[in-house]
């Protein structure tokens, strides 16, 4: 800021009418800032979203610091002072306060005022800032892009950045000689990097991840018939089970046929190599028999039937468990009167009463039982129904025992 002619040219008017008083500057003290609460403040803004490049000089700042000054007349109303400021980088935008000229000098503790960067006279640069700031974020902190900085933004504190000057001038009247003092002092910048909507566009979407697709079972449907449901008569008696299943890719497929009381069947294995489609399984008889009454005799009339309420149903066993819905039946098997008491059977030679006949060639000794669970391959059949409409059977390679 400089002093202007019309000042001078006013000063020494007064100087001329008024006596000869002399005067100085008793006091001038522009305090150095400290922290940032009332230090200036300068935006800084992207152009093209590839970094901080241009600063807002349209946007005004708030400016203060701590002052404390006296003039030895300066309180008299015939005296008078002159003084200004001035921040490197910087203009003045606004009120100033002290008053530049007049009385009242020694009751101000601060100098304050707007100002407005210019980048004049200072070798700060609030654009390096920025972009020093940039840089060691990202060498410090991963995770973030370049242009996820720039579109975010931040600000930097910047210590010593700018240098202010106070110069006070207490002059006297008349030929009084006059005299002029100024002090400099530091101050601090806040500079805040804008977000760039311009980086925010650049930031690189991210890819979306890919659906996972959901996994299709091999069986689509099973079917379960049994024949008959209902029946009443002599016992044993079978039941005839018979099913078909739906695929939905070709797939070899594990089954076995289960009931009530713990009933199972072999287990069979269909070899599908063709299409999807519908497929018969192999059949299956399950047979029902009265109980055996143990520690009674079987003389006399019968009691009553005896009613067994059961059921069946396909269990999957494999590429992945499942099982059908299950299907009743129900069997009365009735009891027929005994014709007498029976002839009495005799134990043959060598045999003792009540053990079965030993077989030969195992020196005396009944073979224990061996029980090996039985697997059937079956090689699927098409399901296609004739004029008669009756099933296609598939093929067994090993028979199933009932």
């Amino acid at each position: 800021m400089k002093c202007k002619g019309v000042f001078w040219a006013g000063m020494a008017a007064v100087m001329a009418a008024a006596p000869a008083t002399a005067n100085w500057v008793t006091k001038l003290d522009l305090q150095d800032m400290k922290g940032f609460a009332d230090a200036p403040v300068v935006h800084v803004y992207s152009s093209d979203g590839e970094k901080w490049d241009k600063v807002d000089t349209n946007r005004a700042t708030n400016f203060k610091l701590g002052f404390d000054a006296e003039c030895k007349w300066g309180g008299k109303g015939h005296k008078a002072y002159k003084g200004y400021f001035e921040v490197n980088g910087f203009s003045l935008a606004g009120n100033v306060y002290p008053e530049g000229e007049g009385v009242g000098i020694e009751t101000a503790q601060w100098v304050k005022s707007d100002l407005r960067w210019t980048g004049e006279n200072t070798t700060f640069k609030p654009t390096q800032v920025c972009n020093s700031e940039l840089d060691k974020r990202l060498a410090t902190q991963a995770g973030k892009s370049k242009y996820e900085w720039l579109a975010k933004g931040f600000s930097v504190n910047y210590a010593d950045a700018v240098r202010a000057r106070y110069v006070l001038f207490c002059y006297g009247t008349g030929l009084g000689k006059s005299d002029i003092a100024d002090n400099p002092a530091r101050v601090n910048v806040r500079v805040v990097c804008d977000p760039s909507a311009k980086a925010k566009a650049k930031i690189p979407k991210p890819k979306p991840k890919p659906k996972q697709a959901k996994l299709v079972p091999a069986v689509k449907a099973i079917k379960l018939k049994l024949d008959p449901v209902n029946y009443q008569g002599a016992c044993p008696a079978k039941v005839k089970v018979d099913a078909g299943i739906t695929l939905n890719y070709p797939a070899e497929i594990k089954y076995q046929y289960v009931g009530d009381k713990g009933h199972k069947s072999p287990v069979f294995t269909l070899k599908n190599k063709g299409k999807a489609g519908s497929w018969n399984l192999a059949p299956w008889n399950r047979t029902i028999k009265v109980p055996v009454t143990q520690g009674k005799l079987a003389i006399g009339p019968a009691k009553g039937d005896y009613l067994h309420n059961g059921w069946m149903k396909v269990k999957v066993l494999s590429p992945k468990p499942m099982a059908s819905k299950a299907v009743l039946f129900k069997f009365r098997c009735q009891r027929t009167p005994s014709k007498g008491p029976g002839k009495l059977q005799l134990p043959k030679p060598g045999q003792k009463p009540g053990l079965p006949a030993l077989r030969s060639g195992t020196g005396g000794k009944q073979p224990a039982p061996t029980h090996k669970p039985r697997e059937i391959v079956v090689v699927g059949s098409k399901a296609k129904k004739d004029k008669k409409d009756t099933a296609a059977q598939p093929l067994l390679r090993v028979p199933a025992a009932d």
